[in-house]
Formats: structure tokens, C-alpha cells, sequence
């Protein structure tokens, strides 16, 4: 873990601040006043610019030597170099794995003031001593080394560590040639400078570390457990997969040692493995993310990836730098790539999901182009900020993928809504189909029943009147003539109970009306009595089985008082369909109608007051217009019209 070390000092030379380190520093206090992550790592990102750690210090000489064994306790007494820091020692003794010795003297002049001391970091572990005293050790210096190439150590020195006159800091590096060995900037001045200088480099080099570590395994863990649950959401499994690749990868920044690996070697390799397992499933994720199955893209990315897996893993030592820059050109170019897909299908789609994770993925690609030119050494300084960034990564696609999860959940509740009110109509159909079905099954019972009655009617008092009236036929001038007459009436009133019985309430009104015109126009013909019949646009008229007989009543009474008292020659019988309504017209040339015998109920009037209630019944009325020549009986009510 980072560590911040007390010790009594006896003085230093005052640190030299240049215009770049003012201004670096400003910018600190204006993070610790905005508390804001993301412009933390926009300052990290400013301080690995050129111009060392802080400000360089004051010292007399820095020197380096390299130690004959790794197990050298005390540094060679000849030999040392000059060097400048930051410092990779392959550059002077290339190859060499081992124990290198980094001497600094400077002298304190005056009163001895506290000071402050930073080192940024060391590669890989190392032992920090002053004036022969020990101020910090590794716990492993030799193999499996530990892992101190990301570890900034800040030491307030005062009495009697530092001494007026010459003071000597002895750093012991133990690194391998693979893994840019060296020491990184130190520091000397004011404490309060310093410490707030490690205090940024802890902030970004271990703290934020540890915080992407923990956003990246929470996000595993959430979308793990949605793409489990619903396992046709493949980018969700891809995406879980590339987090939990990268929680060992990043760990890479903020581990110790080389654990569970018993060399630096093999922990190195397996560590790139990981980073270029990750990023394949990341360039998947885009894939499906972004709905292309174009199997040429995954072969175009997956081919390379899987090659330089197993070229890491049979590498030789001597080859293995090359190796491991062309891996992380690999790795980066995939990723570039997999942003790209992302970005493009962002603004060709305009999907808002996509947008958020291409912003997100912006500061990222910076990231990882600045990290790929400090690990090639093209750029100063140690500082990695591709494990930090993968937060952002991470959050992005977190949103995006959260995003597009609510948007489903929207269309399922939308759906359910849409399928609920389809049920609810359909409930309400069937009930009424089973409403209609039971209706009809009343319908047809009754017309079951009435059926029955008709058949009981015409076969007893039907052939009961048919006898009786055949008998009177026969013996006429020995039976008084009202008799037959009275018998021939209650034969017709039976008969049109039979016939209106026969139909049902689908029929036809014209239908319904023919039997009885049949029956009509031959007794009226028989009687010397013109009968002349109109239909006007009965077609499709219908009425119901009641309605139907009481307007059929009604036109059989009007013709039966035109044959019993009208006297008449000739009668017009009018039956029309206007709108809603039905209008039935008798006009016979008779002598005209006693409307006060009517109105007392005597002779014609009885048959009026029938024709009158049935009217009612009905829902209609009717009026009569009668003078000497002429009467005319008009019925109007209203009728049930259906198409044909």
C-alpha cells in the first residue's frame, strides 16, 4: 500500500519551483476543492506531460552503479556513473537483471529545517536508506520480486537523520532487464509541497485505481447475474466476461507482489494474456452491442489476438520485450477498433445509449494512446492511466446497457398493457357471443314451443273448424249463413297465427305478408271487390315475431271491414318503407264510415278499436279519412330495418 513516512532531518536545499509546477500545483487545490474523480484524472493526465514529478531537486550528484550479485548488501565502492532521473538502466547496460545502486549527496547549509522527501516510484523493488539509516524496504528483492514500479513514498526528514554538511540517500534497486528497470524522480523541499504532490500521484496511482478495481467488479458481478437470468441478452455476457478479465489485469497497478506466481516472467505474461483475453471480449461486446454478426470481423480481430496469447506464452526471454510492444499495439489497435464500431454506429443510428458510451469511451482512447507512448518511452514519466479510465469505460457501458434493459422493460410493460386490453376486449366478446348464443337458445326454444302449439292448433281445432265448416257448406240453406261466416273468420284468424308462427324473426316483412294477400285478394275477388296491392322498399325489412303478427292483424281487419262494410268495388292496399318508419295504407271507394258508430263501439267501430290498440302496441298511431266514396285507413309505425 502507499506509504507516507515521518523521520527526523537535519537539512536540505530548497526545491527550485519553475512556472509549470505553480501552475500544477493550482490545479491541485482546485481538485481538492472540487472533489471531482474525472478531473483527477484530467490532472494526472497533465502531470505525466514532460518536466519530471515535481521539481527537480537540489542535489550535489546522482550516480548509479551496478552490484556484482543480487544478495550485495553495500554498494561497490568504484564504479558509479552519473545519472539523471527519472533513469532506466537498460539504457546504459542493456540485458542486465540484477541489483543497481542509486547514490544522491547534497549538503545542508544553515539551521536544519524539516524537509520533505518524494520518490515517485522504483522498478521493481528496492531498499531506501539515509546516512546509512533505513527508511523503507521491499518485502522481496529477489525473485519473485516485489512490485514497487507504482508506488510513490513520501519521508518528512528532520534531526538527526539530516545532518548539516554532506547528506547521502542510497536507494537499492533489484529489477530485470524486461521490465524497464530503474528509478523514478525524486524530490527534495518543503514538506507541505511534497506532500501535497504525493498525495496527487497517491490519488491517482492507487486510490482512483482501486475505485475503477471495484466499480469494474461490481458491474461484473450485476451483469453477470442479468445475463444468467436472461441469457438471449449475449452482450451482457460478453461485457461480464471483459470485466472480469480486466479485474486481474488492472490488479497489475496496485499489486504488491508477484502472487499467486513464483516469477516476475510469468506474472508478466499472464498479465498481458488477460489484457488481450479482455479486449477480445470487449471488441464482442461492440459487436453485439452494435448488432453486427459479420463473422470476418470477429476472425479479423480474434485471429491476431489468439496468436500473440500463444506468443506470449512460448516467447523466449530475449524476445519477449518485442513481444510484449507488439501485444499491447495489438491490444490497443482492437480496442481502438472496438470504439470505433461503437462511435459510428452512435451517430449512424442516433441511438442515445450509444452516444453516452461513445462520450465515455472518448476519454478512454486518450488513455490508452498515452499510456501505449509512456510504455514504449516516448513519453516521460510511469504514470498508466488505462486501468483508471476503465472506469469510465465501465460506467458508460453499464449506462448504456442499463439503458437499453429499461427501454425493453418499457416495450414488455407496453406490450402487457396492449395485451391486457386486447384480453379484456376479447373477454368482452365472448361474453357477448356467449350472451348472444344464450339469447338465440331462448329464441329458439320459444319458437320450439310455439311450433309445438301451432301443430297442436292445426291439427285439433283447425281440422275441428274445417269439418264444421264443410258441414254448414253442405246443408247451407238449413244453417243460418252469420254461422258460416263466423267459422270462416275464426279459420282465418287461426290460419294467420299458424302462418306468422311458421317464420321466425329473421324473415322478411314481404314474406310475411304474402299467405294472407293469397287468402285477401280470393275473398275479396270472390265478394266483386278490385283488390290492387303496392310494396314499396320492403326489401330487407324485418320485424319481430309479436310486431309482425299485430301488423298483420291490423291489415286483415282493415280488409275484413272493407268486405263487410264499405260496399266497395275496388280497394288499394299500400305498404311502405320510409326511413324508419313502416306505413300501411287501405283505400276502398265504399260508402265511407259512421265515425260516430265508431266512436260508440258498434259495427265497424269494434274492429277500429282492435286496429287502434294493436297500433299502440306497435308504437305507431292511426288515422282515418272517410267521406261518401272514399275511405282510407293509414297505419304508421316504426320497423326494424337490417340488410338483406
Amino acid at each position: 500500500m502507499p506509504r507516507e513516512e515521518h523521520l527526523p532531518q537535519t537539512g536540505g536545499a530548497h526545491a527550485r519551483r519553475g512556472g509549470l509546477q505553480r501552475a500544477r500545483a493550482w490545479l491541485a487545490e482546485l481538485t481538492a476543492a472540487t472533489g471531482g474523480h474525472l478531473f483527477a484524472l484530467l490532472l494526472a493526465l497533465v502531470c505525466a506531460l514532460p518536466g519530471g514529478a515535481a521539481a527537480a531537486p537540489a542535489f550535489d550528484a546522482v550516480e548509479a552503479v551496478a552490484a556484482p550479485s543480487w544478495t550485495a548488501d553495500e554498494p561497490p565502492a568504484s564504479g558509479w556513473t552519473a545519472v539523471q532521473l527519472p533513469d532506466v538502466w537498460t539504457h546504459r547496460w542493456p540485458r542486465f537483471d540484477g541489483v543497481t545502486w542509486y547514490r544522491l549527496r547534497w549538503h545542508e547549509d544553515g539551521p536544519i529545517v524539516p524537509r520533505g522527501l518524494y520518490l515517485r516510484d522504483l522498478s521493481l523493488a528496492g531498499v531506501i536508506s539515509l546516512n546509512g539509516v533505513e527508511l523503507a524496504r521491499d518485502a522481496h528483492l529477489q525473485e519473485p520480486l516485489s512490485r514497487s514500479w507504482n508506488l510513490p513514498r513520501y519521508f518528512r526528514l528532520d534531526e538527526p537523520l539530516l545532518r548539516p554538511g554532506q547528506n547521502e540517500l542510497l536507494v537499492r534497486v533489484s529489477g530485470l532487464a524486461n521490465f524497464q528497470p530503474g528509478l523514478g524522480a525524486i524530490s527534495l523541499g518543503p514538506p507541505d509541497q511534497l506532500r501535497a504532490q504525493y498525495a496527487r500521484d497517491n490519488l491517482v496511482r492507487r486510490s482512483l485505481q482501486w475505485v475503477g478495481i471495484g466499480i469494474t467488479a461490481m458491474m461484473a458481478v450485476l451483469y453477470g447475474m442479468l445475463w444468467l437470468l436472461r441469457r438471449s441478452e449475449v452482450s451482457y455476457g460478453w461485457f461480464c466476461l471483459f470485466c472480469l478479465l480486466w479485474l486481474p489485469f488492472s490488479s497489475n497497478y496496485v499489486a504488491l507482489s508477484a502472487w499467486p506466481f513464483d516469477s516476475t516472467d510469468i506474472y508478466q505474461r499472464v498479465n498481458h494474456m488477460l489484457m488481450l483475453a479482455s479486449l477480445g471480449a470487449f471488441f464482442m461486446f461492440a459487436l453485439h452491442f452494435c448488432e453486427r454478426n459479420a463473422e470476418w470481423l470477429r476472425l479479423l480481430a480474434g485471429a491476431p489476438l489468439a496468436a500473440f496469447v500463444l506468443a506470449l506464452a512460448i516467447a523466449p526471454d530475449d524476445a519477449l520485450v518485442n513481444v510484449r510492444n507488439a501485444t499491447v499495439l495489438l491490444g490497443v489497435a482492437v480496442y481502438l477498433a472496438a470504439c470505433v464500431l461503437i462511435v459510428h454506429d452512435a451517430f449512424t443510428r442516433r441511438r442515445a445509449e450509444a452516444l453516452v458510451l461513445a462520450v465515455a469511451l472518448a476519454l478512454t482512447v486518450a488513455a490508452a494512446i498515452h499510456d501505449v507512448l509512456v510504455f514504449l518511452q516516448w513519453l516521460p514519466g510511469n504514470n498508466y492511466y488505462a486501468a483508471l479510465s476503465s472506469a469510465a469505460t465501465v460506467i458508460g457501458i453499464s449506462f448504456a446497457l442499463t439503458w437499453r434493459l429499461v427501454r425493453g422493460l418499457q416495450l414488455v410493460e407496453n406490450f402487457n398493457q396492449e395485451l391486457r386490453q386486447r384480453v379484456n376486449e376479447a373477454s368482452e366478446r365472448l361474453a357477448q357471443t356467449l350472451r348472444h348464443q344464450h339469447d338465440a337458445e331462448l329464441v329458439q326454444t320459444r319458437l320450439t314451443e310455439r311450433l309445438n302449439l301451432v301443430r297442436d292448433l292445426h291439427d285439433g281445432l283447425g281440422m275441428t273448424l274445417n269439418s264444421h265448416i264443410s258441414a254448414l257448406q253442405a246443408h247451407r240453406g238449413q244453417q243460418s249463413p252469420d254461422a258460416l261466416w263466423a267459422l270462416r273468420e275464426v279459420s282465418d284468424d287461426l290460419r294467420l297465427i299458424i302462418e306468422s308462427s311458421a317464420f321466425d324473426d329473421t324473415d322478411e316483412l314481404a314474406e310475411r305478408i304474402v299467405p294472407l294477400r293469397h287468402r285477401c285478394t280470393r275473398v275479396l275477388e270472390a265478394a266483386g271487390i278490385e283488390c290492387h296491392w303496392q310494396f314499396e322498399r320492403l326489401a330487407g325489412c324485418r320485424m319481430g315475431a309479436r310486431r309482425g303478427l299485430d301488423f298483420l292483424r291490423v291489415l286483415q281487419e282493415a280488409l275484413t271491414n272493407v268486405l263487410k262494410h264499405s260496399g266497395a268495388t275496388q280497394v288499394d292496399v299500400r305498404i311502405a318503407h320510409s326511413g324508419s318508419d313502416l306505413r300501411l295504407s287501405v283505400h276502398d271507394n265504399g260508402r265511407g264510415l259512421d265515425t260516430d258508430e265508431a266512436a260508440r263501439g258498434t259495427g265497424a267501430g269494434m274492429g277500429l278499436a282492435s286496429i287502434r290498440a294493436r297500433a299502440a302496441r306497435l308504437g305507431g298511431w292511426v288515422e282515418i279519412r272517410s267521406r261518401a266514396g272514399s275511405t282510407v285507413l293509414e297505419l304508421c309505425c316504426p320497423a326494424t330495418v337490417e340488410s338483406a
